[in-house]
């Protein structure tokens, strides 16, 4: 990201070199301050004619310190019609009003030469130069409430219609560039905001705001749009306001970010910045022109509260905040370009005509990048939490349908089970079966070893009889030491051979060391006609009956 930064730097700075050409004008500016022209007046002012060879000499990159006492100041400079080609002038204002001569010829007015309530504007302007031949003089006329920006011209230069278009789009190529990038990250935010409910909404409100307000100031700031619409004042304030609103937009993202640490008071800085708006607002509805005036408190104010931000940030970035270290790099980068920028502009100090700003949104997008990288673990991370709920939650459920000394089901999950298996009976029209089992002269095991080789043994029958049946087929722990099964047997002669191998093996294979047996009672559902209790009934009396056979049986009850 940084490399990327600096190749895009030193790209813009050699177009700026490239366009920058000095434009052919014959012999040096001159000027002179004064009030006495005429408001409206279309001829050349007489001042001119008297002795202009005599004014001082004017730099146009580097204007001479005015006296600040008058408001209207003339600017002469000899032009040669040699090239007839390079005809167009490009040139820039701020807050002044402007008329031209050449020779005698009136051919550029713009503004009003009296005081106003309200300021002109800024404007870049591409007027062509009436035809002549040989050498003659241009006369440049400009007004202004203000000394700061009396005399002060903007990219000023003579050349053909084709290179001055190249300037004119040469100075919005940082524009060009931040544009597509700031509603990229809008359309993200809206996106993250809109269908991620879970995640950082007020954050992502707070970036969709502040990358409106950005993408609307680098629409008022851009040269190309007056040539489809020439409103200066509505450019001019437009640009003024969102100025003061940007870094109460641009905090909000810090204070998100840096709620709940006691050392950050994110809300000082906003309430001065919104006090700072209030006032200049208020004071530029009164026609007290404050709202470039407090410029001079705007900068500095904007330096040092943004500097306090950086310091809260970094303690937060120190104490393990990613999004806090992430935003940094935007911060202090807006910040010093925004500086840079306004700074170097207002008081025009600065040898080009181009914003620097719109750069740091490459920094913004770092900051973007980091905030859905964290949404993304974020969700990993809450997603496995889920997970791990989830399979707690069912170990859970498990557990509490589960017998804990023989792994079979319980009387509570027996009810779901057989539930299920009525529903299912009743949708086909099949039967199921049931099996009751109970352990031969299992009281005696535990009268004459103890209990805990009873629960051994219990543990040892529910392995073997589980081993003999399918997944659809549930062993359920009744009581003590009997069992029920449901199975999905739907005849009798089947029902009966399962229950007389599980009979067979118990009989063949010792249980916890013991030789035992069991006795099982076998019924099957009646579909048409069968309750819950006449299904159980059947099934106990045949074990009772198995039982009174002499055991290691099995019988079935109809």
């Amino acid at each position: 990201m940084r490399q990327f930064l600096y190749a895009v730097l030193l790209i813009l700075c050699l177009s700026v070199g490239h366009c920058g050409e000095a434009a052919v004008l014959e012999g040096p500016w001159r000027y002179m301050e004064t009030n006495e022209t005429e408001n409206g007046g279309v001829n050349v002012p007489a001042l001119v004619r008297e002795n202009s060879e005599d004014w001082p000499l004017f730099d146009m990159d580097n204007r001479p310190p005015l006296s600040g006492k008058y408001q209207h100041i003339l600017l002469t400079v000899k032009v040669s019609g040699q090239d007839p080609q390079k005809n167009v002038l490009l040139f820039m204002t701020t807050k002044q009003a402007v008329r031209m001569w050449l020779g005698d010829e009136l051919f550029f007015s713009r503004g009003r030469f009296y005081p106003q309530r309200y300021d002109e504007g800024s404007q870049p302007y591409m007027v062509a130069l009436p035809a002549f031949e040989g050498e003659t003089q241009l006369v440049v006329e400009m007004y202004s409430d203000s000394p700061t920006h009396l005399g002060w011209f903007g990219m000023f230069s003579l050349d053909t219609e084709q290179m001055q278009m190249a300037r004119f789009f040469y100075s919005d190529i940082p524009l060009v560039m931040a544009i597509p990038v700031g509603i990229a990250i809008i359309f993200i935010m809206v996106l993250y905001y809109r269908f991620n409910p879970q995640g950082w909404r007020r954050l992502y409100g707070y970036i969709i705001l502040f990358m409106v307000a950005f993408c609307l100031w680098l629409f008022c700031v851009s040269n190309v749009k007056t040539l489809f619409w020439d409103y200066p004042r509505l450019w001019w304030y437009s640009l003024s306001i969102l100025a003061y609103l940007l870094p109460l937009a641009a905090n909000l993202i810090p204070r998100e970010l840096l709620k709940g640490k006691p050392y950050a008071r994110m809300d000082i800085v906003l309430w001065m910045n919104g006090l700072l708006f209030v006032v200049a607002m208020t004071g530029e509805i009164m026609g007290l022109h404050t709202m470039n005036a407090m410029m001079s408190l705007y900068y500095p104010m904007l330096a040092i509260g943004e500097s306090v931000v950086v310091y809260w940030c970094v303690r937060a970035a120190r104490e393990g905040d990613t999004l806090c270290r992430s935003v940094l790099l935007p911060v202090v980068v807006f910040t010093l370009l925004g500086v840079i920028d306004g700074v170097g502009g207002h008081f025009y100090l600065l040898p080009w005509h181009m914003y620097l700003t719109p750069l740091g949104i490459y920094a913004f997008l770092h900051f973007v990048v980091a905030i859905l990288r964290e949404q993304v673990r974020h969700e990993e991370d809450l997603l496995r939490s889920t997970v791990k709920l989830e399979h707690k939650a069912a170990l859970m459920q498990k557990k509490s349908e589960t017998d804990a000394l023989t792994g079979c089901w319980n009387r509570s999950k027996l009810k779901e089970l057989l539930a299920d298996a009525i529903a299912g009976a009743r949708k086909t029209g099949q039967p199921f079966g049931m099996l009751m089992l109970d352990i031969d002269f299992f009281k005696k095991i535990n009268d004459t070893y103890g209990h805990d080789t009873g629960d051994a043994v219990l543990r040892a029958f529910a392995t073997l009889v589980r081993t003999h049946l399918a997944k659809e087929q549930a062993c359920v722990r009744w009581g003590g030491e009997e069992f029920l099964i449901l199975t999905d047997i739907t005849e009798q002669a089947g029902l009966l051979a399962l229950a007389e191998k599980i009979c067979e093996q118990v009989a063949a294979v010792p249980l916890a060391g013991h030789k035992l047996t069991c006795s099982i009672g076998a019924t099957l559902w009646q579909v048409e006609t069968d309750t819950t209790d006449t299904l159980f009934k059947r099934a106990d009396d045949a074990l009772y009956q198995a039982k009174k056979d002499g055991r290691n049986c099995v019988v079935f009850s109809e």
